[in-house]
């Protein structure tokens, strides 16, 4: 399974931990779809961050998120519908960067 499957993956299971294993300890998660349902856009850096703020994500959005009508385009960008709350958000996830040992280094999440 590439990194971008495991991401999706983690995201549609509600995974803290396993989607913040999936970066390094400096990885980049940046994500503007998000204000396509009004609220700031999401820029963490760090493993810890990104598990800490996902432990708060699936809790407040009661569990994992609904994504849907998955298309990979490559191993570095996946195409997806994800509802925030009543909204439904198309969106492009491009892997920018990745480390030696696979670990995403930065990636970035934008509307269509």
């Amino acid at each position: 399974m590439t990194i971008l499957e495991q991401y999706i993956d983690c995201m549609q299971k509600g995974d803290e931990v396993a989607l913040a294993d999936l970066f390094n300890e400096y990885g980049v998660l940046h994500d503007s779809s998000v204000t396509k349902a009004g609220m700031d856009t999401i820029h963490l850096e760090g493993k810890m961050a990104v598990e800490m703020m996902f432990h708060h994500k699936f809790g407040f959005n009661g569990g994992p998120f609904k994504i849907r009508s998955v298309k990979y385009t490559g191993d570095d960008v996946v195409w997806y519908f994800i509802t925030y709350q009543d909204h439904v958000i198309p969106v492009t996830a491009f892997l920018t960067e990745t480390d030696d040992e696979g670990k995403i280094k930065r990636l970035n999440i934008y509307p269509l």
